[in-house]
């Protein structure tokens, strides 16, 4: 592995930036807007992906322990937004689906925090837009990669 360059420490001060302010504004964008809380946002996003679910497809997906996502999905369950049943196979199996209040709060939090990057970045080329959305796509990708490799998740 080689040394950091410039660059390197650049990207990481500009990705805690990044993940500061993101923080920042969707909490108050959340108040504003009534839009879903991170964890429910992300559980949705599996289940619009995938369709019904177990709770250990998620965990999966979302790189968490499976009893993080069931404390999510409980209290998911509880505001409407999922349905929990055992699998028709396996009895010990959760199967969660989204339930129309899901999808449609699931919708309206994409359909704000869309409105809000699009106006953040309003003043961007389409190939910049394009650029950070590829690159983005990348990193995450890549930090997902390292993290299995050296964390085992």
């Amino acid at each position: 592995m080689r040394e950091p360059d410039d660059a390197v420490r650049t990207i990481e001060g500009q990705v805690a930036m990044l993940l500061r302010l993101s923080e920042r504004t969707r909490r108050s964008a959340a108040r504003r807007q009534g839009e879903l809380e991170r964890s429910a946002y992300l559980v949705l996003g599996v289940l619009a992906v995938d369709g019904s679910t177990s709770v250990n497809a998620i965990a999966d997906a979302l790189r968490l322990d499976p009893s993080t996502v069931t404390r999510q999905v409980l209290a998911m369950e509880q505001a409407g937004l999922v349905t929990r049943t055992a699998h028709p196979d396996d009895g010990r199996v959760t199967v969660v689906e989204a339930t129309d209040e899901g999808v449609d709060a699931l919708r309206r939090t994409r359909d704000v925090r869309a409105a809000l990057y699009g106006e953040i970045l309003d003043a961007w080329s389409d190939a910049d837009r394009a650029d950070l959305a590829r690159l983005l796509t990348r990193l995450n990708a890549d930090v997902d990669s390292w993290a299995r490799t050296h964390l085992g998740r």
